[in-house]
């Protein structure tokens, strides 16, 4: 019982650092390490800008292009990890964004900035001893956005 316990904490901790180095690559523009944090098959789905869930390789490319001429400011809150077998976990995590862009690079949204509210959810897998993100969905509860000002 104890060796089981300590290992669910050690997994646990191990996802909460995977979530971690999510939110600072995003925000360093790190793009290749981000794309080491999922797993071969992963999806990622933001029904603001998706119909559906697409690979993780093509979502990255649209989070570049949507962050190009921004600064981003993520924050991971309160996650509720849950293992689901050996090599499997879901999670949820409350969050929080701010992006920036300066009026003339509205990057890829065509906003000048952006605050919002919401929720991750995530599913895990363990892959060759590592924690990987197999899926993740992004649902926002509350948003704010602002065009840039029109230039005469």
């Amino acid at each position: 019982m104890m060796e089981r316990t300590m290992a669910t904490r050690a997994a646990i901790a191990d996802i909460r650092a995977l979530k971690a180095r999510y939110f600072r690559c995003v925000d360093e523009k790190d793009w290749t390490t981000l794309a080491t944090l999922f797993t071969s098959d992963a999806t990622m789905f933001f029904p603001e800008h998706q119909t559906a869930p697409v690979s993780a390789r093509e979502a990255i490319a649209f989070i570049a292009t949507a962050l190009t001429g921004g600064v981003s400011i993520h924050h991971g809150h309160m996650p509720e990890i849950a293992l689901t077998s050996s090599t499997t976990a879901t999670g949820i995590w409350g969050m929080e964004d701010r992006i920036h862009w300066t009026s003339s690079l509205s990057g890829g949204l065509g906003l000048e900035w952006l605050h919002g509210y919401g929720h991750y959810h995530e599913q895990y897998r363990l892959v060759a001893g590592a924690w990987r993100i197999s899926t993740l969905k992004l649902t926002r509860l509350w948003s704010r956005t602002m065009k840039p000002a029109r230039q005469t």
